[in-house]
């Protein structure tokens, strides 16, 4: 009997998605590891946990922070500790109709940080908050133990949610309830199915097409409306060509990838060999004829996502000249020392594919370039471990100006931070340091802008592109919104008008 009604209750599920008025169809381009938002860490699983659960902020395009739970808050200090109020929304419901108060909110700060039942995978980052306290109906004060730009932005980690009591190990997704836009309807290993909590919002299917030549098809017979999923550009570039049945939609990320020297090796201690290699890399023609214009050229960490950081400076255009004028400064050259080096790249095709363009323009300058392609796992180790002389990293998901001190800052070589590079640099240090003590956002963001120029004038590391957030889709959608960390959050507000 149990197994018939779990079997009419997918059925019934199916067939609800099967009539809704508004359906869209998205594809991912992997499955999700785990959608209970107390262990989602892959991107896919995050943005669909943030249609089902709301925390009390997010960031908005121009990665601020914004209230999503929260009408209002602010941020001051008592003595060493920050403090951050928060006034919830008086309307918020749970998808079981009970109403939000400010004690969900704290027990879900101690589900998240605090339950060793749990052991959620966020534990970490709430490790600065010292207490949470209920001031009244609609107020609730996380008290961290000192400042931190990081405290206000790992609150959207924080999602706001109920568990079927009592609370239990290894809980399954209906133990949770969230209070999102959405209700989690079908999990299938290709398939996962949302359902609207406002009729007039459309159901949202997300299959899973690991195939880009799969996806592209799909896309042109209409059996896929929306693609947020991974797709190299020469397939972008093409799906482009397609007529009027498909239209894209970019927006620059706020991901910085970057070329990454490491400063342990006695060759790259001379800025001028640094800046050479920087001098040799061709990056208006990779953009165009590798990444097909799908990135946007860097100066520097902040794209213009982040309004606050971005300046828009000059790139080292190509020139070989320049470059092998600095390299003979050093004491390297064509006809004089020569420089070796050991380039370790993942074995991502893209990537291996800009290694190679770059390869060949170093081997140009007289350049000995050992390049080895590994499996992801190995390419990592070797990054984190410091076993390199060259890689091409990428750093995905950040949202404040303090990432600078977790990749640059001497004191954050792996494994206490990610300055995987070895570099050290007192004056930046210094500018960094003050500007992660400084209350004033405005004082705050401009020591982050002088650290951001030494850093760039010293080529800590050198920098690359920013790949674009794309999505591809059918003409019929309309409302479709990009935002720089490529969240999901603009889903519900897309429209599908087809003729009939």
């Amino acid at each position: 009997m149990h197994r018939i009604t779990i079997l009419y209750l997918v059925i019934s599920a199916i067939a609800s998605f099967t009539h809704a008025q508004d359906k869209i169809t998205i594809a991912i381009s992997a499955t999700p590891t785990n959608l209970n938002p107390l262990y989602s860490t892959d991107a896919n699983s995050q943005n669909i946990d943030r249609l089902l659960h709301l925390s009390l902020i997010e960031f908005n395009p121009q990665m601020l922070p914004e209230c999503r739970a929260c009408e209002s808050y602010k941020s001051y200090m008592q003595g060493e500790k920050q403090v951050i109020t928060f006034k919830i929304k008086s309307n918020l419901t749970f998808t079981d109709g009970s109403k939000v108060a400010v004690h969900d909110i704290k027990r879900s700060w101690e589900y998240f940080a605090r339950n060793d039942k749990i052991k959620s995978a966020f534990m970490g980052a709430f490790e600065t908050v010292e207490d949470v306290v209920i001031k009244d109906t609609l107020n609730i004060q996380f008290v961290f133990k000192n400042f931190s730009q990081e405290n206000l932005a790992n609150l959207a980690l924080l999602k706001i949610i109920k568990i079927q009591t009592p609370v239990k190990e290894n809980l399954e997704l209906d133990d949770v309830i969230g209070c999102g836009e959405y209700i989690l309807q079908t999990v299938t290993t290709l398939e996962i199915g949302l359902r609207p909590r406002d009729p007039q919002r459309p159901a949202l299917i997300f299959k899973v097409v690991k195939d880009e030549t799969t996806l592209a098809l799909k896309l042109i017979n209409k059996e896929i409306d929306l693609s947020v999923a991974s797709m190299s550009p020469r397939k972008v570039a093409w799906l482009k060509t397609q007529g009027k049945y498909i239209q894209t939609w970019e927006l620059p990320s706020g991901n910085f990838v970057f070329m990454g020297l490491n400063h342990r090796k006695e060759i790259f201690k001379d800025l001028r060999v640094r800046k050479a290699l920087s001098f040799l890399i061709p990056r208006e023609e990779i953009l165009k004829y590798k990444l097909k214009n799908t990135a946007m050229l860097s100066t520097g960490m902040f794209s213009p996502a982040f309004s606050e950081m971005y300046e828009n400076t000059k790139y080292d255009a190509y020139d070989p000249k320049e470059a092998m004028k600095l390299l003979a400064a050093a004491g390297f050259g064509i006809h004089a020392k020569k420089i070796k080096i050991d380039w370790k790249v993942s074995n991502n095709k893209a990537s291996i594919e800009v290694a190679e363009v770059i390869q060949h323009y170093f081997e140009k300058a007289g350049i000995e370039v050992d390049l080895t392609i590994q499996e992801w796992g190995t390419y990592m180790s070797s990054f984190k471990s410091g076993n390199f002389d060259v890689v091409v990293g990428q750093w995905v998901g950040f949202t404040v100006p303090d990432m600078l001190s977790f990749v640059y800052h001497s004191e954050n070589t792996p494994p206490k931070g990610g300055n995987r590079v070895s570099y050290k640099n007192k004056d930046v240090d210094m500018l960094l340091n003050l500007a992660g003590v400084e209350l004033n956002n405005e004082k705050r963001v401009e020591l982050f802008k002088r650290a951001q120029q030494l850093i760039r004038a010293d080529y800590a590391s050198i920098d690359l592109w920013h790949p674009n957030i794309i999505w591809i889709g059918s003409s019929c959608l309309k409302n479709v919104e990009l935002v720089p960390t490529g969240s999901f959050d603009s889903l519900p507000k897309v429209e599908k008008n087809c003729e009939k």
